[in-house]
């Protein structure tokens, strides 16, 4: 079976606490994170600059630093778990142009906790893991994971772009926020974890930001929002 996994160009180290038997069938055929893919094929630019919020499994991070040869990609993943295997994709895949960091970016209008870190809830499967604590308090743990301004994650990296999965959070995640450089976010929303009223926040956050939803480059549950001063044509 080999020791990697392809998908769309990017190789993944085979790894059983990472990569389920779901993940890998997806994987295998080049269905795994279809719509970020679809969007950002049609985005991205090799003079971009790359802030990714929620890498997961480091598909995405490698798949644009690779296939779409962005310019530099930074990496947030709040699952520590998860850092290390970013980092063995990254190096699988020849990415030098990436860096992984281990923090949860809070918004301009969150709360700075006194110890300077936030509970983070990590479950199996690793993608419903979220700062949202789970019904069924026993189906995670809780870690406690240093915290960051996204403010000035966006004034250390200078994104041009940002990718956000972050399993419910951008609902609040870009309130308050200073978006200076920023042209365009790729989220994927979750309807069933916030329901209509966390779109219409979401939505709303992001026309307060000077965004508007690009219909074009949008794709089931990911929207992609272009800031409205750079449209073109």
């Amino acid at each position: 079976m080999g020791d990697f996994i392809e998908c769309r160009g990017v190789k993944l180290p085979r790894d059983a606490r990472v990569i389920s038997d779901k993940i890998a069938r997806r994987l295998q055929r080049d269905m795994y994170e279809t719509p970020e893919v679809l969007g950002l094929s049609r985005y991205v630019k090799p003079s971009d600059r790359i802030l990714e919020l929620g890498a997961g499994i480091g598909f995405v991070s490698s798949y644009v630093a690779t296939q779409l040869e962005a310019r530099q990609v930074t990496c947030v993943e709040a699952n520590p778990a998860l850092c290390g295997y970013i980092r063995r994709v990254h190096e699988a895949n020849g990415v030098t142009q990436a860096e992984v960091i281990n923090t949860v970016a809070l918004s301009g209008e969150d709360e700075w906790p006194e110890d300077g870190t936030v509970p983070f809830f990590v479950t199996e499967p690793f993608c419903s893991s979220s700062m949202i604590r789970p019904q069924d308090a026993d189906a995670a743990q809780e870690v406690m994971v240093p915290a960051s301004r996204l403010s000035d994650l966006i004034a250390q990296v200078k994104p041009t772009v940002i990718v956000c999965d972050i399993e419910g959070g951008e609902e609040t995640q870009f309130c308050g926020v200073d978006m200076t450089g920023v042209r365009a976010v790729c989220m994927e929303v979750h309807t069933r974890i916030y329901g209509g009223q966390g779109i219409r926040n979401t939505f709303q956050a992001m026309h307060d930001q000077g965004f508007f939803y690009h219909q074009k480059a949008s794709c089931a549950d990911v929207v992609l929002f272009e800031r409205l001063d750079d449209r073109s044509g």
